[in-house]
């Protein structure tokens, strides 16, 4: 996506491929993580991600207002509050949407995930102070000096 714009599916064009190897990483809204934009779609809202994790991250407690679809592949997360549960490398998981957690990556990781719509941070109340969404993602991906145009526009 850094070199090459991207191009808006047609109904000649279906298929729309990356190589995020080449991409860079850009900081992301978790302290500790970086992202790369693989696709977003204006329509439905969903976003896909490739996802790193520095060791000792912590995600801010937040929710999902769509699921989320997730496969580690490497490292690995807990939830705060079940650290017996792990999900490291070669690990599918899928959250519902209204998820409430708090994710943290003693050891670093790699995610591949699907949103199927936003989320948003929680303070300690319940409070909504932060909402990430398919715009953010492209509007901090494109300031960045890429050229991504989402689907569904």
């Amino acid at each position: 996506m850094n070199s090459t714009p991207n191009q808006t599916a047609t109904p000649s064009d279906t298929l729309y491929t990356c190589h995020p190897q080449q991409m860079e990483w850009l900081p992301w809204a978790m302290p500790g993580a970086h992202f790369k934009l693989l696709q977003a779609d204006a329509s439905t809202g969903r976003f896909t991600l490739m996802i790193k994790f520095e060791a000792g991250a912590a995600a801010p407690i937040h929710r999902h207002v769509g699921a989320v679809e997730g496969y580690m592949l490497e490292g690995g997360f807990h939830y705060r509050d079940e650290p017996e549960r792990p999900f490291n490398a070669g690990c599918y998981l899928y959250e519902n949407d209204g998820a409430v957690h708090q994710p943290v990556s003693p050891n670093g990781g790699v995610m591949f995930a699907v949103f199927h719509g936003p989320v948003e941070g929680l303070d300690e109340n319940g409070n909504v102070i932060g909402r990430i969404n398919w715009k953010w993602h492209v509007e901090k991906w494109n300031a960045a000096g890429n050229h991504y145009q989402p689907t569904g526009m």
